[in-house]
């Protein structure tokens, strides 16, 4: 029983533990400008980036880590890029994430980060985020955190 309690605590300190550095380092990344972040929130036009969206709405956050975590399992056997893309497009479909629409979305929650790398000073770090939509939905949402992909 002694043992059981022991255990009990330290499970405890590691959550809490793990709950603290994740808060500290989700502050970290919006405040961080080569995020995109501004006054705490990602400013999202909705419009089409080139052949994709910076930010794809997903109905949680758990759907928008799962779309990340394929494009991380896809780096071990794809290579190009277009092949990347293609996998991350795909699976958005499959988690039901939709292209965000225009607004001011705020992080609560930084989940994986995987990149695309489109060549010399370009490529794609879409992370999974848990945010408020500007309609004051908590949702998922998958963002390219890159400084290359300029939202206007």
């Amino acid at each position: 029983m002694r043992n059981i309690c022991a255990l009990l605590v330290l499970l405890f300190a590691f959550r809490f533990a793990s709950a603290r550095d994740s808060e500290k380092s989700l502050q970290e990344w919006i405040g961080d400008p080569s995020q995109g972040t501004f006054q705490g929130t990602i400013r999202l036009s909705g419009k089409t980036h080139g052949d994709y969206h910076r930010g794809y709405r997903c109905p949680s956050y758990e759907a928008a880590t799962f779309v990340v975590s394929i494009v991380e399992k896809a780096h071990l056997h794809e290579k190009t890029p277009k092949t990347l893309r293609a996998t991350l497009l795909r699976s958005l479909a499959g988690q039901s994430c939709e292209p965000a629409a225009a607004g001011q979305y705020r992080p609560l929650q930084l989940g994986n980060a995987s990149q695309i790398d489109n060549g010399p000073e370009a490529g794609e770090e879409w992370t999974a985020l848990r945010v408020q939509a500007p309609d004051g939905a908590e949702i998922g949402l998958v963002y390219d955190a890159s400084i290359y992909a300029i939202d206007d």
